[in-house]
């Protein structure tokens, strides 16, 4: 998977990758972010693998006014930044820490999700 920036009208390509797979997870993560995302070409890289490696492989596309927060998510995601579980019982002091941790939650519980839909768990 490589990060892309390039631009075609209204919409931004942030990633490329030659397993169509790897951005299905990337694209309901985004949308559980309420970010609309489309994959382009990953049914006939699917298909024909070859293909695929020639092309570049298929691309991630957002519009172009949610191009900056989805490439801050990504870059979340690939650092290891997303959490699956977080201790509620734990009273944080500050509300916009609170918010963060939600926030990182609700990032986690969307990615699990994905990741059990793509390997079969439900």
């Amino acid at each position: 998977m490589t990060l892309s920036a390039d631009s075609h009208g209204d919409f931004e390509t942030i990633a490329r990758s030659t397993v169509p797979s790897e951005l299905a997870v990337m694209k309901a993560l985004l949308e559980s972010e309420r970010i609309p995302a489309f994959i382009v070409d990953g049914g006939i890289h699917q298909l024909h693998f070859l293909i695929a490696v020639a092309t570049g492989g298929a691309r991630l596309q957002v519009a172009s006014e949610y191009a900056a927060a989805a490439r801050r998510i990504l870059a979340d995601l690939a650092a290891g930044e997303l959490v699956l579980e977080e201790d509620d019982k734990a009273p944080h002091e500050n509300p916009e820490e609170q918010s963060i941790v939600s926030e990182d939650k609700r990032r986690g519980r969307a990615l699990g999700a994905a990741l059990l839909f793509f390997l079969g768990g439900s």
